[in-house]
């Protein structure tokens, strides 16, 4: 695996990237179902594939990712890299998921 993301998730948790690496059509079907409810948005099939945030390859929100944009602009490898952690976006962004799913606790 590359090296850890830039907002502190552990991508081999993730189940889409999970699914990309075990290439379980069904699985990114059922992530997408499910993430459809939680984010109230159609996610299309291509988007429910990922080599974690760091690849080319990534999953269609994390394309877009504010947190990815700040710290390549600052030249940071991961927010707790950053002189300013934890700032505003990175503690809201935190908060919202269980300490086993990031990569530093």
């Amino acid at each position: 695996m590359n090296s850890p993301s830039y907002c502190g998730i552990n991508c081999e948790k993730c189940p889409v990237f999970i699914a990309t690496i075990t290439d379980s059509e069904s699985m990114k079907s059922d992530v997408a179902e499910e993430w459809g409810r939680l984010y109230k948005r159609k996610f299309a099939f291509e988007e429910m594939t990922c080599y974690g945030c760091k690849s080319e390859i990534r999953f269609g929100l994390c394309s877009s990712c504010d947190i990815e944009k700040c710290n390549v602009s600052k030249g940071n490898e991961n927010c707790r890299s950053c002189k300013e952690y934890p700032c505003n976006r990175i503690s809201k962004f935190e908060s919202n998921l269980k300490e086993e799913d990031l990569y530093f606790v």
